[in-house]
């Protein structure tokens, strides 16, 4: 089996690189920066705004794995391009390159939008009303990959996503060593969390699995933690005291995003806070997830937080 992953360079990407690898698919890996091998894992340097570039490097490839997305942005429009142009990019390149098969797409939980105060878990019924840039393009690239018939597809939908060096909670993981901490959400707001690893196994799952094409799953850990849960067992697995945390009135937290966004412009880097993190923050509801219909489909089994947090900081 050929499989090609973008994103291949990320968080979740190399460990499913590497997974494929172990199980003997022949696996190419699209950067944007350089062409390179390293044992079974192949290297390839590709525009993904220039469709005929896309449509050759995927000539004879079965399976894509589309992890590649824009998580931090300035503004819409780089939202826009790293989630929704460069995904409808590589589903016109999949149909012309004629040997795709099927399209695993990793989206987002914000692409469905939070949950209601009345129902603390949201599921594939649900009907999907994004809050933020970020949900709003993750959503829009569901609709493109929707587009890929003959080729079949499956839609992962994931919550925060944890377990080693990821951007966000890397970033997290810092301020809970400095010993203080900022919770970005109202105080009962609950959360849904997956371990990379059960991810990774699910990606997998879903390139093999025929039941699930055409389909569309939210995959989480079956069990919902408040912030202030998640940073005391963070903090207990890395060994070290729990943060205070500040809980911000709405006004503070808007100012907060403002400042941080607009700082992380003048220094040309991507903030972790801005607009769009408070919009997601202050947004009714829960960020919260069943993924009972992945579950009865499959029977995966997810790690618990706490599991995945020592799995995550094992010596």
């Amino acid at each position: 089996m050929k499989a090609v992953i973008t994103g291949g360079s990320g968080f979740v990407g190399k460990r499913l690189a590497n997974a494929l690898a172990n199980k003997g698919w022949e696996v190419i890996v699209f950067s944007r920066r350089s062409n390179k091998n390293s044992g079974e894992i192949k290297t390839v340097k590709v525009n993904y705004f220039d469709i005929d570039n896309l449509t050759k490097n995927l000539e004879g490839v079965d399976i894509i794995f589309h992890l590649a997305a824009v998580l931090f942005a300035n503004n819409k429009q780089e939202f826009e391009k790293g989630n929704t142009l460069l995904t409808a990019n590589l589903v016109q390149a999949a149909k012309k390159a004629k040997t795709v098969k099927h399209f695993i797409y990793q989206s987002s939980l914000a692409a469905a939008g939070p949950s209601k105060n009345t129902e603390i878990l949201i599921d594939e019924t649900c009907p999907c009303a994004p809050v933020s840039d970020y949900g709003k393009t993750k959503l829009m690239g569901e609709t493109e990959v929707k587009k890929l018939h003959p080729i079949t597809y499956t839609i992962l939908r994931a919550p925060t996503v944890y377990g080693g060096a990821e951007a966000g909670v890397s970033k997290i993981s810092a301020w809970v060593k400095r010993g203080l901490m900022v919770n970005p959400s109202k105080k009962d707001m609950y959360f849904s969390f997956v371990y990379v690893g059960d991810l990774v196994d699910t990606l997998i799952m879903a390139a093999t699995n025929n039941k699930a094409k055409n389909e569309t799953f939210f995959i989480s850990e079956n069990a919902i933690y408040t912030w202030e849960d998640f940073i005391q067992k963070l903090s207990f697995a890395m060994g070290v005291k729990k943060p205070i945390i500040l809980n911000l009135p709405p006004a503070l937290l808007k100012l907060a995003g403002f400042c941080y966004g607009n700082i992380a412009k003048i220094m040309n880097t991507v903030p972790a806070l801005n607009y769009d993190k408070v919009a997601e923050a202050l947004a009714p509801g829960h960020w919260a997830c069943s993924s009972k219909k992945w579950v009865n489909l499959t029977g995966q089994k997810f790690l618990s937080l706490d599991e995945g947090l020592k799995e995550t900081y094992r010596k």
